[in-house]
């Protein structure tokens, strides 16, 4: 068996250390902090049987091409 390279204390710092670097320069914290600013998210969950109905409507306008978020605008708005 191979012999362990760190204990897992440095391991765990090293690791810790890569993905601080990696936030830093990929600007993951920015884009977090931006899309807080900028964005509201909403989860819908539809039922099958009880919202088929909505569900159909739905992808009836993703069918023209749309995007999720675009169809449920347009949908909205037609209303």
């Amino acid at each position: 068996m191979a012999k362990k390279q760190f204990s897992e204390e440095e391991a765990r710092e090293r690791k810790n250390a890569r993905q601080r670097e990696y936030a830093k320069q990929t600007g993951y914290k920015g884009n977090i902090e931006y899309n807080k600013r900028t964005y509201v998210q909403y989860a819908l969950k539809l039922r099958k049987v009880e919202d088929s109905d909505i569900i159909d409507i739905i992808e009836n306008e993703k069918s023209k091409g749309y995007g999720t978020s675009d169809a449920i605008k347009r949908l909205i708005k037609k209303s």
